[in-house]
Protein backbone atom coordinates (compact mmCIF):
# COMPACT_ATOMS: atom_id res chain seq x y z
CA UNK A 1 0.00 0.00 0.00
CA UNK A 2 2.51 2.35 0.87
CA UNK A 3 4.62 2.05 -1.92
CA UNK A 4 7.16 5.21 -3.36
CA UNK A 5 4.63 6.13 -6.38
CA UNK A 6 1.51 6.69 -3.68
CA UNK A 7 3.83 7.99 -0.79
CA UNK A 8 4.40 11.50 -3.32
CA UNK A 9 0.01 11.42 -3.54
CA UNK A 10 -0.69 11.77 0.14
CA UNK A 11 2.89 13.63 1.92
CA UNK A 12 2.13 14.20 5.32
CA UNK A 13 1.01 17.79 6.70
CA UNK A 14 3.21 19.05 9.90
CA UNK A 15 1.18 19.43 13.09
CA UNK A 16 -0.11 22.27 14.24
CA UNK A 17 1.51 24.15 17.46
CA UNK A 18 -1.72 26.95 17.49
CA UNK A 19 -3.68 26.79 21.07
CA UNK A 20 -7.40 27.29 20.64
CA UNK A 21 -8.36 28.69 24.07
CA UNK A 22 -11.55 30.05 25.47
CA UNK A 23 -15.00 29.80 24.47
CA UNK A 24 -16.08 29.96 20.47
CA UNK A 25 -17.74 33.32 19.37
CA UNK A 26 -20.23 33.11 16.12
CA UNK A 27 -21.94 35.38 14.27
CA UNK A 28 -23.94 33.40 11.45
CA UNK A 29 -27.23 33.93 10.62
CA UNK A 30 -27.71 30.12 11.05
CA UNK A 31 -25.27 28.04 12.20
CA UNK A 32 -22.84 26.66 10.04
CA UNK A 33 -23.05 29.54 7.43
CA UNK A 34 -19.59 30.22 5.72
CA UNK A 35 -20.84 32.88 2.95
CA UNK A 36 -19.58 36.60 2.72
CA UNK A 37 -18.46 39.13 0.10
CA UNK A 38 -15.23 37.59 -0.59
CA UNK A 39 -13.53 36.59 -3.54
CA UNK A 40 -10.95 34.19 -3.46
CA UNK A 41 -7.85 33.12 -5.74
CA UNK A 42 -8.80 29.36 -5.31
CA UNK A 43 -9.37 29.66 -9.42
CA UNK A 44 -9.52 31.58 -12.01
CA UNK A 45 -12.88 32.39 -12.11
CA UNK A 46 -12.44 36.23 -11.30
CA UNK A 47 -8.80 36.40 -12.97
CA UNK A 48 -9.10 37.72 -16.35
CA UNK A 49 -4.92 38.32 -16.81
CA UNK A 50 -2.13 37.42 -14.59
CA UNK A 51 1.74 36.92 -14.98
CA UNK A 52 4.83 36.09 -12.99
CA UNK A 53 2.55 34.47 -10.32
CA UNK A 54 1.52 31.15 -9.20
CA UNK A 55 -0.76 29.26 -7.36
CA UNK A 56 -0.32 27.90 -3.89
CA UNK A 57 -2.00 25.08 -2.39
CA UNK A 58 -2.15 25.52 1.39
CA UNK A 59 -3.00 22.19 3.56
CA UNK A 60 -4.79 21.78 6.78
CA UNK A 61 -2.19 22.14 9.96
CA UNK A 62 -3.44 19.12 12.40
CA UNK A 63 -3.19 20.07 16.21
CA UNK A 64 -0.64 18.43 17.71
CA UNK A 65 -2.98 16.86 20.70
CA UNK A 66 -4.98 14.96 18.32
CA UNK A 67 -7.04 12.87 18.69
CA UNK A 68 -9.49 15.33 20.04
CA UNK A 69 -12.21 12.74 20.82
CA UNK A 70 -11.61 8.97 20.86
CA UNK A 71 -13.59 5.56 20.95
CA UNK A 72 -14.04 4.90 24.73
CA UNK A 73 -17.17 4.01 25.61
CA UNK A 74 -18.38 0.58 25.10
CA UNK A 75 -21.17 1.17 22.26
CA UNK A 76 -18.02 2.91 20.30
CA UNK A 77 -16.04 -0.08 20.35
CA UNK A 78 -12.84 0.96 18.94
CA UNK A 79 -14.36 3.21 16.40
CA UNK A 80 -15.63 6.70 16.39
CA UNK A 81 -15.55 9.55 13.61
CA UNK A 82 -16.82 11.53 11.62
CA UNK A 83 -18.93 11.37 8.59
CA UNK A 84 -20.79 13.98 10.38
CA UNK A 85 -21.52 17.39 11.71
CA UNK A 86 -20.05 19.97 14.13
CA UNK A 87 -21.60 23.52 14.86
CA UNK A 88 -21.19 26.38 16.75
CA UNK A 89 -23.35 25.86 20.02
CA UNK A 90 -26.77 28.74 19.70
CA UNK A 91 -24.92 30.65 22.51
CA UNK A 92 -21.64 30.56 21.49
CA UNK A 93 -20.38 29.14 24.12
CA UNK A 94 -18.39 26.00 22.66
CA UNK A 95 -19.38 23.08 20.22
CA UNK A 96 -21.91 20.42 19.48
CA UNK A 97 -20.84 17.66 17.28
CA UNK A 98 -22.74 14.48 15.89
CA UNK A 99 -20.84 11.93 14.95
CA UNK A 100 -21.07 8.00 14.79
CA UNK A 101 -19.35 4.74 15.67
CA UNK A 102 -19.26 1.17 14.64
CA UNK A 103 -19.07 -1.51 17.05
CA UNK A 104 -20.52 -5.06 17.38
CA UNK A 105 -21.67 -4.87 13.70
CA UNK A 106 -23.40 -1.93 14.61
CA UNK A 107 -23.31 1.99 13.74
CA UNK A 108 -24.37 4.14 16.30
CA UNK A 109 -25.62 8.07 16.36
CA UNK A 110 -23.81 10.10 18.60
CA UNK A 111 -23.66 13.11 20.47
CA UNK A 112 -20.53 15.21 22.05
CA UNK A 113 -19.98 19.34 23.78
CA UNK A 114 -16.92 20.78 24.01
CA UNK A 115 -15.85 24.18 25.31
CA UNK A 116 -12.47 24.80 23.06
CA UNK A 117 -13.04 21.92 20.40
CA UNK A 118 -10.24 20.03 22.27
CA UNK A 119 -12.17 18.55 24.92
CA UNK A 120 -15.05 16.68 24.41
CA UNK A 121 -17.97 15.89 26.46
CA UNK A 122 -20.19 12.49 25.76
CA UNK A 123 -23.47 13.37 27.64
CA UNK A 124 -26.23 11.19 29.34
CA UNK A 125 -28.84 11.74 26.91
CA UNK A 126 -30.97 9.08 28.38
CA UNK A 127 -32.65 8.36 25.02
CA UNK A 128 -31.40 4.72 23.61
CA UNK A 129 -31.35 1.34 25.84
CA UNK A 130 -27.64 -0.03 25.69
CA UNK A 131 -27.34 -3.28 27.63
CA UNK A 132 -30.05 -2.45 29.75
CA UNK A 133 -28.89 0.91 30.18
CA UNK A 134 -29.89 4.89 29.28
CA UNK A 135 -27.05 6.40 30.15
CA UNK A 136 -24.98 6.93 27.17
CA UNK A 137 -24.71 9.47 24.44
CA UNK A 138 -26.92 7.67 21.82
CA UNK A 139 -28.85 9.65 19.83
CA UNK A 140 -31.62 7.34 18.50
CA UNK A 141 -31.78 3.57 16.78
CA UNK A 142 -34.07 2.68 13.82
CA UNK A 143 -31.89 0.24 12.27
CA UNK A 144 -28.16 -1.39 13.54
CA UNK A 145 -27.22 0.08 10.11
CA UNK A 146 -28.07 3.91 10.02
CA UNK A 147 -25.53 6.19 9.86
CA UNK A 148 -23.69 9.50 9.08
CA UNK A 149 -25.31 12.09 10.64
CA UNK A 150 -26.24 15.02 8.79
CA UNK A 151 -27.30 18.16 10.82
CA UNK A 152 -28.96 21.44 9.28
CA UNK A 153 -29.85 24.30 11.56
CA UNK A 154 -32.37 26.16 10.05
CA UNK A 155 -33.32 28.98 12.46
CA UNK A 156 -36.14 30.61 10.25
CA UNK A 157 -38.73 27.57 10.45
CA UNK A 158 -41.68 28.74 11.77
CA UNK A 159 -42.42 25.27 13.21
CA UNK A 160 -40.32 25.67 16.83
CA UNK A 161 -40.21 21.51 16.13
CA UNK A 162 -38.24 21.64 12.90
CA UNK A 163 -35.47 24.23 13.91
CA UNK A 164 -32.89 21.53 13.56
CA UNK A 165 -32.75 18.89 10.34
CA UNK A 166 -31.46 15.70 10.46
CA UNK A 167 -30.55 12.95 7.04
CA UNK A 168 -29.12 9.66 7.46
CA UNK A 169 -28.08 6.77 5.62
CA UNK A 170 -30.07 3.55 5.86
CA UNK A 171 -29.23 0.54 3.45
CA UNK A 172 -32.89 -0.60 3.62
CA UNK A 173 -31.69 -4.33 4.52
CA UNK A 174 -34.28 -3.77 7.92
CA UNK A 175 -37.52 -5.09 7.04
CA UNK A 176 -40.33 -4.97 7.78
CA UNK A 177 -39.85 -0.70 8.08
CA UNK A 178 -36.50 -0.09 6.73
CA UNK A 179 -36.69 -2.15 3.03
CA UNK A 180 -35.67 1.20 0.88
CA UNK A 181 -32.06 1.62 0.45
CA UNK A 182 -31.71 6.16 0.89
CA UNK A 183 -31.24 9.16 2.50
CA UNK A 184 -33.48 9.70 5.72
CA UNK A 185 -34.87 12.86 6.99
CA UNK A 186 -35.76 13.98 10.58
CA UNK A 187 -36.71 17.33 12.66
CA UNK A 188 -35.38 18.22 15.63
CA UNK A 189 -35.99 21.55 18.07
CA UNK A 190 -32.76 20.94 19.94
CA UNK A 191 -30.15 18.89 17.76
CA UNK A 192 -31.05 15.93 20.36
CA UNK A 193 -34.84 14.79 19.99
CA UNK A 194 -35.88 13.95 16.87
CA UNK A 195 -38.72 12.62 15.27
CA UNK A 196 -39.12 11.09 11.96
CA UNK A 197 -40.43 13.37 8.27
CA UNK A 198 -42.32 11.80 6.01
CA UNK A 199 -43.38 8.54 7.92
CA UNK A 200 -39.83 7.36 7.81
CA UNK A 201 -39.56 6.85 4.10
CA UNK A 202 -36.32 8.08 2.15
CA UNK A 203 -36.42 11.98 1.38
CA UNK A 204 -33.60 10.36 -1.49
CA UNK A 205 -33.75 7.16 -2.74
CA UNK A 206 -30.16 6.84 -3.51
CA UNK A 207 -27.21 3.64 -3.39
CA UNK A 208 -24.72 5.54 -2.40
CA UNK A 209 -24.12 4.91 1.35
CA UNK A 210 -21.83 8.47 2.07
CA UNK A 211 -23.31 11.70 1.39
CA UNK A 212 -22.84 15.39 2.61
CA UNK A 213 -25.58 17.34 3.10
CA UNK A 214 -25.94 21.29 4.05
CA UNK A 215 -27.99 24.33 3.80
CA UNK A 216 -26.76 26.67 0.90
CA UNK A 217 -26.99 30.64 1.68
CA UNK A 218 -26.00 31.48 -1.86
CA UNK A 219 -28.82 29.96 -3.28
CA UNK A 220 -31.14 29.23 -1.03
CA UNK A 221 -31.50 25.72 -1.08
CA UNK A 222 -30.61 22.43 0.48
CA UNK A 223 -27.96 20.92 -1.31
CA UNK A 224 -25.93 17.57 -1.51
CA UNK A 225 -23.25 15.36 -2.82
CA UNK A 226 -24.03 11.74 -2.33
CA UNK A 227 -21.67 8.96 -3.85
CA UNK A 228 -22.78 7.85 -7.02
CA UNK A 229 -21.58 4.96 -9.15
CA UNK A 230 -20.42 5.29 -12.66
CA UNK A 231 -18.36 3.36 -15.66
CA UNK A 232 -15.07 5.51 -15.73
CA UNK A 233 -11.98 3.74 -18.50
CA UNK A 234 -13.50 0.07 -17.28
CA UNK A 235 -14.24 0.36 -14.08
CA UNK A 236 -17.07 0.89 -12.01
CA UNK A 237 -15.87 3.52 -9.91
CA UNK A 238 -17.38 5.48 -6.64
CA UNK A 239 -17.95 8.96 -8.04
CA UNK A 240 -19.52 12.62 -6.58
CA UNK A 241 -23.36 13.39 -7.24
CA UNK A 242 -25.08 16.34 -6.78
CA UNK A 243 -28.91 16.93 -5.53
CA UNK A 244 -30.58 20.67 -4.50
CA UNK A 245 -33.98 21.30 -3.19
CA UNK A 246 -36.24 23.82 -1.45
CA UNK A 247 -38.07 21.15 0.04
CA UNK A 248 -36.90 19.04 2.62
CA UNK A 249 -38.39 16.23 2.19
CA UNK A 250 -38.29 15.83 -1.67
CA UNK A 251 -35.01 15.49 -3.24
CA UNK A 252 -33.99 15.22 -6.90
CA UNK A 253 -32.70 11.96 -8.23
CA UNK A 254 -28.96 12.65 -8.12
CA UNK A 255 -26.60 13.56 -11.22
CA UNK A 256 -23.26 12.74 -11.56
CA UNK A 257 -21.37 15.74 -11.17
CA UNK A 258 -17.43 14.45 -10.61
CA UNK A 259 -15.76 11.49 -11.65
CA UNK A 260 -11.62 10.63 -11.32
CA UNK A 261 -9.69 11.57 -14.64
CA UNK A 262 -6.58 9.73 -15.96
CA UNK A 263 -4.35 11.64 -13.56
CA UNK A 264 -6.07 10.70 -10.59
CA UNK A 265 -4.90 7.03 -11.49
CA UNK A 266 -1.13 7.97 -12.02
CA UNK A 267 0.36 5.96 -9.81
CA UNK A 268 -1.18 2.52 -11.03
CA UNK A 269 1.89 1.36 -13.14
CA UNK A 270 2.78 -2.16 -15.07
CA UNK A 271 3.86 -3.57 -11.49
CA UNK A 272 0.76 -2.76 -9.70
CA UNK A 273 -1.59 -5.43 -8.71
CA UNK A 274 -4.36 -6.20 -11.34
CA UNK A 275 -7.26 -3.74 -11.11
CA UNK A 276 -5.61 -1.26 -9.56
CA UNK A 277 -7.61 2.17 -10.33
CA UNK A 278 -8.75 5.53 -8.40
CA UNK A 279 -12.36 5.72 -6.75
CA UNK A 280 -13.88 9.09 -5.20
CA UNK A 281 -15.22 7.48 -1.57
CA UNK A 282 -17.15 10.77 -1.14
CA UNK A 283 -17.17 14.89 -0.76
CA UNK A 284 -17.71 17.48 1.52
CA UNK A 285 -19.38 20.04 -0.38
CA UNK A 286 -20.39 23.93 1.22
CA UNK A 287 -20.75 27.34 0.51
CA UNK A 288 -18.05 29.49 1.12
CA UNK A 289 -17.94 33.30 0.93
CA UNK A 290 -19.12 33.94 -2.80
CA UNK A 291 -18.59 30.79 -3.60
CA UNK A 292 -18.40 26.55 -3.25
CA UNK A 293 -15.36 24.68 -1.87
CA UNK A 294 -15.22 21.29 -1.74
CA UNK A 295 -13.35 18.00 -0.09
CA UNK A 296 -12.39 15.44 -2.41
CA UNK A 297 -11.96 12.30 -0.37
CA UNK A 298 -9.66 10.33 -2.64
CA UNK A 299 -9.19 6.37 -2.74
CA UNK A 300 -6.62 4.82 -4.54
CA UNK A 301 -7.43 1.56 -4.52
CA UNK A 302 -4.27 -0.29 -4.47
CA UNK A 303 -5.06 -4.11 -4.51
CA UNK A 304 -7.69 -3.78 -7.22
CA UNK A 305 -11.09 -4.49 -4.82
CA UNK A 306 -11.48 -2.25 -1.98
CA UNK A 307 -8.50 -1.37 -0.11
CA UNK A 308 -6.29 1.55 0.06
CA UNK A 309 -5.38 4.62 1.43
CA UNK A 310 -8.19 7.63 1.33
CA UNK A 311 -7.06 11.75 1.56
CA UNK A 312 -8.83 14.89 0.62
CA UNK A 313 -8.00 17.29 -1.98
CA UNK A 314 -9.89 20.72 -2.57
CA UNK A 315 -12.29 21.33 -5.59
CA UNK A 316 -13.29 24.23 -6.44
CA UNK A 317 -17.06 25.41 -8.03
CA UNK A 318 -19.19 28.87 -8.34
CA UNK A 319 -22.23 27.04 -9.08
CA UNK A 320 -22.45 23.54 -7.00
CA UNK A 321 -22.49 21.43 -9.80
CA UNK A 322 -19.21 21.96 -12.61
CA UNK A 323 -16.03 21.49 -10.42
CA UNK A 324 -12.63 22.49 -10.93
CA UNK A 325 -9.65 20.67 -9.88
CA UNK A 326 -6.54 21.87 -8.02
CA UNK A 327 -3.54 21.99 -10.18
CA UNK A 328 -1.46 19.60 -10.90
CA UNK A 329 0.35 17.65 -9.21
CA UNK A 330 -2.90 17.92 -6.30
CA UNK A 331 -0.93 17.76 -3.16
CA UNK A 332 -3.79 16.92 -0.39
CA UNK A 333 -5.78 19.43 1.70
CA UNK A 334 -5.82 17.36 4.42
CA UNK A 335 -3.05 14.46 3.88
CA UNK A 336 -2.72 11.45 5.85
CA UNK A 337 -0.63 11.47 9.19
CA UNK A 338 3.02 10.18 9.06
CA UNK A 339 3.57 6.12 9.57
CA UNK A 340 2.31 4.69 12.79
CA UNK A 341 0.27 7.89 13.69
CA UNK A 342 -3.43 7.14 14.26
CA UNK A 343 -4.31 9.20 11.25
CA UNK A 344 -1.96 7.00 8.76
CA UNK A 345 -4.61 5.45 7.23
CA UNK A 346 -7.88 7.15 6.04
CA UNK A 347 -9.18 10.49 6.69
CA UNK A 348 -12.92 11.83 6.28
CA UNK A 349 -14.33 15.52 6.70
CA UNK A 350 -17.12 16.59 8.25
CA UNK A 351 -19.87 17.93 5.98
CA UNK A 352 -18.29 21.55 6.52
CA UNK A 353 -15.74 23.05 8.19
CA UNK A 354 -16.07 26.24 10.73
CA UNK A 355 -14.84 29.80 10.58
CA UNK A 356 -13.94 31.53 13.90
CA UNK A 357 -12.36 34.98 13.20
CA UNK A 358 -9.21 34.34 11.52
CA UNK A 359 -8.91 30.64 11.53
CA UNK A 360 -11.03 27.95 9.58
CA UNK A 361 -11.34 24.51 11.79
CA UNK A 362 -12.32 21.20 10.63
CA UNK A 363 -13.10 18.24 12.73
CA UNK A 364 -12.00 15.04 10.53
CA UNK A 365 -12.01 10.96 11.04
CA UNK A 366 -8.81 9.68 11.18
CA UNK A 367 -8.49 5.93 11.08
CA UNK A 368 -5.35 3.62 11.51
CA UNK A 369 -5.80 1.40 8.92
CA UNK A 370 -6.68 1.59 4.81
CA UNK A 371 -10.35 0.75 3.99
CA UNK A 372 -10.18 -3.15 4.51
CA UNK A 373 -7.71 -3.12 7.21
CA UNK A 374 -7.94 -5.16 10.31
CA UNK A 375 -8.85 -4.35 13.57
CA UNK A 376 -9.00 -0.92 13.40
CA UNK A 377 -8.99 1.89 15.31
CA UNK A 378 -10.33 5.50 14.41
CA UNK A 379 -11.01 8.83 16.17
CA UNK A 380 -11.78 12.43 15.72
CA UNK A 381 -8.87 15.51 15.01
CA UNK A 382 -8.93 19.05 14.79
CA UNK A 383 -7.31 20.71 11.44
CA UNK A 384 -7.15 24.41 10.81
CA UNK A 385 -6.10 26.72 8.37
CA UNK A 386 -5.85 30.56 7.76
CA UNK A 387 -9.40 32.33 6.45
CA UNK A 388 -9.96 32.01 3.06
CA UNK A 389 -6.34 30.48 2.77
CA UNK A 390 -6.93 27.00 0.56
CA UNK A 391 -5.04 28.54 -2.07
CA UNK A 392 -3.01 32.30 -3.11
CA UNK A 393 -1.42 33.22 -6.22
CA UNK A 394 1.86 34.20 -5.09
CA UNK A 395 4.80 36.24 -7.14
CA UNK A 396 8.61 35.93 -6.04
CA UNK A 397 11.11 38.33 -6.82
CA UNK A 398 9.77 39.12 -10.10
CA UNK A 399 7.12 41.47 -9.91
CA UNK A 400 3.90 40.02 -10.88
CA UNK A 401 0.39 40.93 -11.63
CA UNK A 402 -3.29 40.01 -11.46
CA UNK A 403 -6.07 41.58 -13.32
CA UNK A 404 -9.75 41.27 -12.35
CA UNK A 405 -12.62 40.54 -14.17
CA UNK A 406 -14.89 43.21 -14.56
CA UNK A 407 -16.80 43.94 -11.35
CA UNK A 408 -20.33 45.36 -11.51
CA UNK A 409 -21.36 47.22 -8.68
CA UNK A 410 -18.12 47.66 -7.01
CA UNK A 411 -18.26 50.08 -4.04
CA UNK A 412 -17.13 50.70 -0.91
CA UNK A 413 -13.45 49.79 0.45
CA UNK A 414 -11.24 47.54 -0.99
CA UNK A 415 -10.02 45.18 1.27
CA UNK A 416 -7.62 42.04 0.87
CA UNK A 417 -6.05 39.06 2.62
CA UNK A 418 -2.66 38.24 2.20
CA UNK A 419 1.03 38.09 3.11
CA UNK A 420 4.07 39.93 2.08
CA UNK A 421 6.77 39.03 4.59
CA UNK A 422 9.73 41.01 2.66
CA UNK A 423 7.79 42.18 -0.13
CA UNK A 424 4.50 44.23 -0.66
CA UNK A 425 1.23 44.29 -2.32
CA UNK A 426 -0.25 47.43 -4.53
CA UNK A 427 -3.21 48.20 -6.56
CA UNK A 428 -4.82 50.15 -9.32
CA UNK A 429 -8.38 50.67 -10.55
CA UNK A 430 -9.29 50.65 -14.48
CA UNK A 431 -12.26 51.07 -16.07
CA UNK A 432 -14.20 48.94 -18.32
CA UNK A 433 -11.41 49.69 -21.33
CA UNK A 434 -8.65 48.74 -19.02
CA UNK A 435 -7.48 52.35 -18.32
CA UNK A 436 -6.35 53.43 -15.03
CA UNK A 437 -8.74 55.75 -12.99
CA UNK A 438 -7.13 59.40 -12.29
CA UNK A 439 -5.70 58.99 -8.39
CA UNK A 440 -6.10 55.13 -8.83
CA UNK A 441 -2.34 54.30 -9.98
CA UNK A 442 -0.16 52.08 -8.37
CA UNK A 443 2.14 54.99 -8.12
CA UNK A 444 -0.82 56.17 -5.96
CA UNK A 445 -1.03 53.13 -3.50
CA UNK A 446 1.19 52.88 -0.88
CA UNK A 447 2.55 49.13 -0.59
CA UNK A 448 1.63 47.03 1.90
CA UNK A 449 3.53 44.65 4.09
CA UNK A 450 3.26 42.32 6.36
CA UNK A 451 0.88 39.33 7.18
CA UNK A 452 -2.93 40.64 7.15
CA UNK A 453 -6.33 38.77 7.08
CA UNK A 454 -8.02 41.68 6.03
CA UNK A 455 -6.47 44.89 5.21
CA UNK A 456 -7.96 47.98 3.37
CA UNK A 457 -6.05 49.64 0.99
CA UNK A 458 -5.45 53.47 -0.18
CA UNK A 459 -4.38 55.61 -2.81
CA UNK A 460 -3.19 58.76 -1.11
CA UNK A 461 -5.97 60.19 0.77
CA UNK A 462 -8.57 58.40 -1.23
CA UNK A 463 -9.94 55.14 0.57
CA UNK A 464 -12.80 54.20 -1.55
CA UNK A 465 -13.13 52.65 -4.52
CA UNK A 466 -13.97 55.39 -7.28
CA UNK A 467 -17.86 55.94 -8.44
CA UNK A 468 -18.17 54.64 -12.19
CA UNK A 469 -21.10 54.52 -14.19
CA UNK A 470 -19.66 51.19 -15.81
CA UNK A 471 -17.82 48.27 -14.32
CA UNK A 472 -14.24 48.57 -12.90
CA UNK A 473 -11.13 46.18 -12.68
CA UNK A 474 -8.42 45.63 -9.94
CA UNK A 475 -5.30 44.80 -11.15
CA UNK A 476 -3.27 44.14 -7.89
CA UNK A 477 0.69 44.17 -8.30
CA UNK A 478 2.48 42.02 -6.04
CA UNK A 479 6.49 40.97 -5.27
CA UNK A 480 7.37 38.63 -2.92
CA UNK A 481 3.98 38.02 -1.79
CA UNK A 482 0.67 35.92 -1.69
CA UNK A 483 -2.88 36.81 -2.45
CA UNK A 484 -5.63 34.90 -0.44
CA UNK A 485 -8.72 37.08 -1.38
CA UNK A 486 -10.63 40.39 -1.87
CA UNK A 487 -13.43 42.08 -1.11
CA UNK A 488 -15.10 44.91 -2.66
CA UNK A 489 -18.19 46.94 -0.59
CA UNK A 490 -20.70 44.12 -0.18
CA UNK A 491 -19.24 42.14 -3.23
CA UNK A 492 -19.14 42.51 -6.64
CA UNK A 493 -21.28 40.67 -9.58
CA UNK A 494 -18.54 39.98 -11.74
CA UNK A 495 -16.41 38.20 -8.88
CA UNK A 496 -19.00 36.00 -8.63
Amino acid sequence: MKTPPLRSIFLRAPLCALLLTGASTFAAEHLGDLTGPWTLFVDDHAVAHKENVTRAYHAFEKHDTNPVLSADKPWEGSIAYVYGTVLPAEKGDGYRMWYHSWAHREYRMLYATSQDGLHWKKPTLGLVDYEGSKQNNILFRRTHENHSPQVIHTPWEKDPARRYKFIYYEYGRTPPAFTTSGYYGMYSPDGIHWTDAKNAKPVLEDHGDVGNFGWDALGNRYISWPKKFDEVRGYRRRCVGFSATTDFENWPATKLVLTPDEFDDRWVTSESTEGAHTDFYGMSGFAYESMYIGFLWVFPITNGKSDGPIFVELVTSHDGEHWTRQEKPRMPILPLGPDGAWDDGMVFTSNHPLVEGNVIKLFYGGFDVTHSGKNAKAGIGLATLRKDGFASLDAGAEEGTITTNALSGATGTLAVNFRADGGWLRAEILDESGNVLPGYSRADCPPLTGDHIEKTMSWGALDHLPETKGAMQIRFILRDAALYSFRVGDGADGAR
